[in-house]
């Protein structure tokens, strides 16, 4: 795989996590602005995308391990 290829799957993966992150600071307030206080509530979100962000993670060590020929 050429660098270029590498750095941009890099790049796509990182882009998303920093959507999913946004998204996880929008989801643990409500319509109105205010934080989340329920633990559970916040649990089951954080949960949600703690897995959506280690698929991003995972993008990245598979590009990583297929450039490196593993």
């Amino acid at each position: 795989m050429k660098p270029e290829k590498l750095s941009g799957l890099y790049n796509l993966s990182c882009l998303n996590a920093h959507d999913l992150i946004d998204e996880l600071y929008e989801s643990v307030h409500t319509n109105d602005g205010d934080p989340l206080v329920t633990s559970e509530e916040v649990k089951a979100i954080r949960q949600k995308f703690l897995s959506k962000i280690r698929q991003e993670l995972e993008l990245i060590q598979s590009a990583a391990d297929e450039a490196s020929g593993l």
